[in-house]
């Protein structure tokens, strides 16, 4: 929803609606880096912070006027600290090294301390996972599943726009995945059925 919370602002339904949202989405991202707020989110234990964080580093990419600069500086501040706390724990042989390099990357883009080892994996492994017609495989095994469309295409894309502009990755690199994803997303639409549905398979 992040692209969506960035639109501008309008006195339709769907516009006062989308304000009122971005205003709570705001309330609650400073709940969630604040150690004494009932709401606190856990990054320092166990591996599932990984891919919460990089989910909310990939908002922050993707809609940064609307989510990132509002945030108070103290709020900024736990985000970078609880993001780099993330590298004491080893993402999966998957789909997973996105997760781990969209938060360098976003790291990166802010103009913060990064590892870009992290950032240089994620990208390497998975342009090595390629198999074909807009698919990646989710590690060494191909998966039949979802996880290109809400994974690995939308992550290694915008990586790829943020190191690209940053002179980390030629940029011809992020050309090629932008095609990539394009086609894929010919695949997905002709998956859906007349009622809307997506076929029930994989994860």
């Amino acid at each position: 929803v992040a692209p969506w919370l960035a639109l501008p602002d309008d006195d339709t339904k769907e516009g006062k609606w989308r304000a009122e949202l971005r205003k709570d989405a705001l309330k609650g991202l400073a709940h969630c880096v604040d150690p004494q707020s009932p709401d606190y989110l856990n990054f320092r234990v166990e591996l599932q912070p990984i891919v919460d964080a990089a989910f909310l580093a990939h908002a922050f990419l993707r809609a940064p006027d609307a989510l990132w600069h509002p945030l108070d500086e103290l709020t900024k501040k736990r985000y970078i600290e609880e993001f780099k706390a993330l590298r004491d724990r080893k993402a999966h042989y998957s789909n997973w090294l996105l997760f781990s390099g969209i938060i360098e990357s976003f790291l990166l883009h802010i103009g913060e301390q990064y590892d870009p080892v992290r950032i240089d994996i994620a990208i390497r492994k998975t342009r090595e996972w390629y198999v074909g017609d807009g698919w990646y495989s989710d590690g060494p095994k191909f998966c039949m599943d979802y996880y290109n469309s809400f994974v690995i295409q939308p992550m290694l894309v915008d990586i790829l726009k943020v190191t690209s502009e940053k002179n980390f990755s030629p940029k011809a690199e992020y050309t090629e995945a932008l095609k990539r994803m394009v086609r894929h997303s010919e695949y997905l639409e002709r998956l859906i059925s007349p009622e809307g549905t997506f076929p029930v398979y994989g994860r």
